[in-house]
């Protein structure tokens, strides 16, 4: 999924060292033409800035 259709409540997947991590999209804001987005996870809330057409690996 493109980040910039991202909405909060979409999980996502990825992964650190071999295992598999959830991370739950709970805001999502255009910062210029990229986007912010902050994240709930096992290790805690985060936030990253995106190009907002970059793509990212929705758990199903």
């Amino acid at each position: 999924m493109r980040i910039n259709q991202l909405k909060p409540g979409v999980t996502i997947r990825d992964w650190l060292n071999g295992k598999v991590i959830h991370f739950e999209v709970l805001d999502v804001k255009p910062v210029g033409s990229k986007f912010e987005v902050t994240f709930r996870s096992p290790l805690g809330h985060a936030s990253a800035v995106y190009p907002g057409n970059a793509f990212v690996t929705v758990a199903s």
